[in-house]
């Protein structure tokens, strides 16, 4: 029996919604097997903050579907090539997901039952992607996808809307290959530079805006001296993105926990600023160069496998990994 139907016959309310999504969590392990709660390979993270009002409805059917695609394809393997597949078929389980495993973080002062704890409040998504990170830098998955609750968010822009869409159709080589992954293409906001840290303008400088005092908070965020601070920074917005287990760990454990003190401490913004700066530091967190602004082309190539022909008749070649 499918681990989901033993909670078919509750109440589909967000409440129990999010307790059978616990109930995924808390049964996740990766040592020494890193199975997921359905007893595949858990080799993907969906992690996020929710307030006790959202409805994860596309989160638990996202999960379903891997743990239906992941088993189907098990079976298959076996069937047909017994316990050494084909190698054509090796190279599609690969870059498939086979089963996922939710990381949902309360929002909420008081938090609801059972959901995981950020250590702070402060920055909205910002310090429950950095706890996870913090909680679980020992025992991650395979990739970690970073995104927010609302099932429809407007800068979701190739699928539509709605989250679940996007996700579902994420090419998980780029993130082997790159590390890091915006969900978003579209440059506006954010590129080519959304930030000049050394350069703030009058108007934020008597306006006490955090642009003014970016430099400051980008040292120590980063630990680094000013000369280290870049000229401009730009990004694809908005806070939504996929990150290999590898590229979490290039970073020391210390490197995040110190990101955290800093949002839950700093006096140099609120907490909605805590949250602009981290989305606009996160790719630069995980590894990429201050400006990562990739072409829109080459982004939904990479990203998502659409690789044309273009109106030009180009034909992109997505992102993979060299393996030796």
């Amino acid at each position: 029996m499918s681990p989901f139907g033993l909670l078919a016959y509750v109440e589909e309310s967000p409440s129990s919604i999010k307790q059978e999504l616990v109930s995924l969590t808390n049964a996740y392990t990766r040592k020494p097997s890193h199975k997921s709660a359905t007893g595949a390979k858990s080799t993907v993270g969906v992690v996020l903050a929710s307030i006790r009002s959202d409805d994860l409805t596309w989160l638990r059917d996202y999960c379903h579907e891997t743990y239906a695609n992941s088993t189907s394809l098990h079976l298959h393997s076996h069937l047909h090539f017994g316990r050494d597949p084909h190698p054509d078929l090796q190279i599609l389980t690969k870059n498939f997901n086979s089963g996922s495993t939710p990381f949902v973080y309360s929002g909420d002062q008081k938090p609801e039952p059972n959901l995981l704890i950020p250590a702070n409040l402060r920055g909205r998504e910002a310090p429950a992607y950095l706890s996870y990170v913090v909680d679980f830098y020992d025992n991650l998955p395979d990739y970690s996808i970073f995104v927010h609750a609302h099932p429809e968010q407007w800068h979701n822009d190739l699928f539509g809307p709605f989250t679940g869409d996007t996700i579902k159709n994420i090419r998980f080589q780029s993130v082997d290959a790159l590390g890091y992954v915006n969900l978003r293409c579209e440059h506006n906001p954010g590129c080519p530079t959304g930030v000049n840290p050394l350069n703030p303008t009058k108007i934020d400088i008597e306006g006490k805006d955090i642009r003014a005092y970016f430099a400051d908070a980008y040292q120590e965020i980063f630990n680094v001296p000013r000369s280290e601070v870049p000229k401009e920074i730009g990004n694809v917005c908005c806070g939504q993105f996929v990150v290999s287990r590898e590229r979490i760990l290039a970073r020391p454990i210390e490197d995040y926990q110190r990101i955290l003190n800093w949002a839950g401490t700093t006096k140099q913004t609120d907490s909605f600023g805590v949250g602009w700066v981290m989305e606009k530091l996160w790719h630069i967190v995980f590894g990429m160069d201050a400006i990562y602004c990739p072409r829109y082309e080459q982004c939904r190539c990479d990203v998502y496998g659409w690789c044309g022909p273009l109106p030009s008749g180009e034909m992109l070649t997505p992102a993979t990994k060299n393996e030796l």
